[in-house]
């Protein structure tokens, strides 16, 4: 099978989020994370820092509005478009942000999209270590869904956490050699679950945490380990109540590994203490 990680390695650039007030929350994304605003559209604004970027659109609060991956060259995004073409759509407003003319959109069967592109310039390191490397949703349908970007559009599965019945209640895939670039939770709703920013080390997830103390923002999850990913983490909230995530020492898997199974229960979701199962 073609997979994302073989031929068109891919990693998570940026996000689009939306939000009923976008300059609160790019304000908050400015201070906390130390980004910088850059030329956009009318009414949204692009933040950026080293590794990390977002671009905020006004609209609903608590609702993504694509997920923006990078390809390493035009030639890999051309690739993967020729692959994709039969799904493949234009960027839409605000994809030429971050992203060289010639990024591209695909819908999953639920509505959710994500933007493929060529990054317009190169990341740099970040004064304080916290790269943008993940997202997550809940989806009602986890069995289409992981079907449509495993077999459609080419990632691969690293760990299922699987119930007492058999069925599949987790799915962690990957875009290239990180175990997860995207997952999926089956839930109730279809909606975003969280993002993460992967750190250097157990000291920079400290460090974190003590910057979101300095301004009264408290952990609501954790700390703790995950263990698909066998990552340490921790998450708060940002004003509109979207869930982040600051992790440290995500797995790499092999592109010929095997998927791992865990079992559903609060020490798969954090093997030190309390874990937030998704209902």
């Amino acid at each position: 099978m073609t997979t994302l990680q073989s031929t068109t390695p891919l990693q998570l650039h940026h996000l689009h989020l939306h939000s009923e007030s976008p300059g609160q929350l790019a304000e908050f994304y400015r201070n906390l994370f130390e980004l910088d605003a850059v030329s956009a559209p009318d009414g949204i604004y692009g933040l950026t820092g080293g590794e990390r970027a977002i671009v905020i659109h006004p609209g609903a609060s608590g609702e993504l509005a694509m997920a923006a991956y990078a390809a390493r060259t035009r030639e890999e995004l051309s690739l993967l478009r020729e692959r994709l073409s039969d799904v493949a759509r234009d960027g839409g407003i605000g994809s030429e942000v971050f992203f060289e003319p010639g990024a591209f959109s695909v819908t999953d069967p639920q509505g959710r999209r994500l933007l493929f592109g060529v990054p317009r310039t190169r990341r740099r390191p970040d004064r304080m270590a916290a790269r943008l490397q993940h997202t997550v949703f809940q989806t009602t349908d986890l069995a289409t869904i992981v079907d449509f970007y495993v077999n459609r559009v080419g990632f691969a599965i690293s760990d299922e956490v699987v119930a007492d019945d058999g069925s599949i209640t987790t799915c962690f895939l990957r875009s290239d050699d990180e175990h997860h670039t995207l997952a999926f939770f089956q839930g109730s709703n279809n909606v975003w679950d969280h993002h993460c920013y992967e750190t250097g080390s157990w000291n920079d997830i400290r460090d974190w945490g003590d910057r979101f103390a300095k301004v009264r923002r408290g952990i609501f999850f954790g700390p703790g380990r995950h263990g698909p990913g066998n990552n340490l983490f921790f998450m708060i909230t940002d004003p509109d109540g979207n869930r982040v995530e600051l992790s440290a020492e995500l797995e790499h898997v092999r592109a010929e590994q095997s998927p791992g199974v865990w079992p559903h229960e609060e020490h798969t979701l954090n093997s030190w203490g309390r874990g937030w199962i998704r209902t």
